[in-house]
């Protein structure tokens, strides 16, 4: 009877070199596909908490605007990169509920500034408030590249970059534009609801 030999010979170096060739080359292209992977999974993360934080503070100026109070000529001012106001805010703790606030850019921040009024019109209408007294300033946002305000003296007229109706009343609207992290988003437009058409 013959007896079947079996061949018991192993990889040769050659083998064994162009397997571990392509395995690496293997091992080498997931990596790289992980790592962009990573890169782009942070930088939408990234993105994702900037939106969030853009539309936290951008509800933030839309309320407080939109609630600003006019008791006398000064409690409102605008100009291209600041906006200060007078509004009530319960939250702050003050008596009256009013609440000096001012928004602005500085350096790369957007900042607001609150300080407390005086303690009646009067006084409120012949002092400058003092910011930072009594309240920190917040950083609101980083990265801001560009900010710009404009504001609408009355319904059917031209937006403006600064308020030159005077300050004896309150604008129809103000525009907010933001350039944040070399994004330029959609202008906000806030309208105030304690706006009246002057007598002309």
């Amino acid at each position: 009877m013959r007896q079947i030999v079996r061949s018991e010979r192993g990889m040769t170096l050659v083998e064994v070199m162009i397997s571990a060739v392509v395995l690496s080359m293997v091992m080498l292209a997931l990596s790289a596909s992980l790592r962009a992977f990573a890169t782009s999974y942070g930088a939408v993360e990234r993105v994702a908490e900037q939106t969030d934080r853009l539309r936290s503070v951008t509800y933030f100026v839309r309320h407080s605007l939109r609630e600003a109070y006019h008791p006398h000529p000064g409690s409102f001012y605008q100009a291209e990169r600041e906006v200060v106001w007078l509004a009530p805010m319960d939250r702050v703790g003050t008596a009256s509920g009013l609440i000096w606030l001012r928004l602005r850019k500085l350096n790369d921040s957007l900042m607001l500034d609150l300080a407390l009024p005086a303690e009646n019109t009067t006084e409120m209408a012949d002092t400058d408030p003092r910011w930072g007294a009594d309240i920190d300033s917040e950083v609101l946002l980083t990265g801001l590249d560009s900010l710009r305000f404009e504001v609408l003296a009355s319904a059917g007229e031209s937006w403006s970059e600064s308020a030159d109706f005077g300050d004896d009343f309150l604008p129809a609207a103000i525009r907010m534009s933001l350039g944040v992290a070399d994004i330029e988003w959609p202008p906000i437009v806030i309208a105030l609801d304690s706006h009246k058409d002057p007598e002309r």
